[in-house]
């Protein structure tokens, strides 16, 4: 089985005015994992991921706080974060989003 889906395809979702996501893999898909572009501009938040996730940089800055220690993520940097995982995400940044099991878009 395979499924191809194009960027027309994709589900571009508005998350905050300063955030946006297009969905590629959802959970409709397959139901272990998900794929998806991240975009933020000055974007801050605190977040505790439903999910083991992998992020991969492609442009910008993306900074991810754990704690007391901030990492720093440029393009072609990638980051793994375990499922419940308290972390916060700071920057201007596009970066591709891999959740497993799946994130859904509803």
């Amino acid at each position: 089985m395979y499924k191809l889906v194009r960027k027309s395809e994709a589900i571009f979702r508005k998350i905050a005015d300063n955030k946006f996501a297009t969905n590629y893999i959802t959970k409709d898909i397959s139901p272990n994992v998900s794929l998806a572009t991240l975009e933020g501009k000055d974007y801050q938040e605190e977040t505790i991921t439903e999910y083991n996730r992998i992020y991969y940089v492609l442009n910008g800055e993306l900074v991810l706080a754990f704690d007391s220690e901030k990492i720093s993520l440029e393009e072609g940097d990638t980051c793994f974060i375990s499922k419940d995982t308290k972390y916060g995400i700071s920057g201007t940044f596009k970066a591709i989003v891999i959740n497993q099991p799946a994130f859904g878009t509803q």
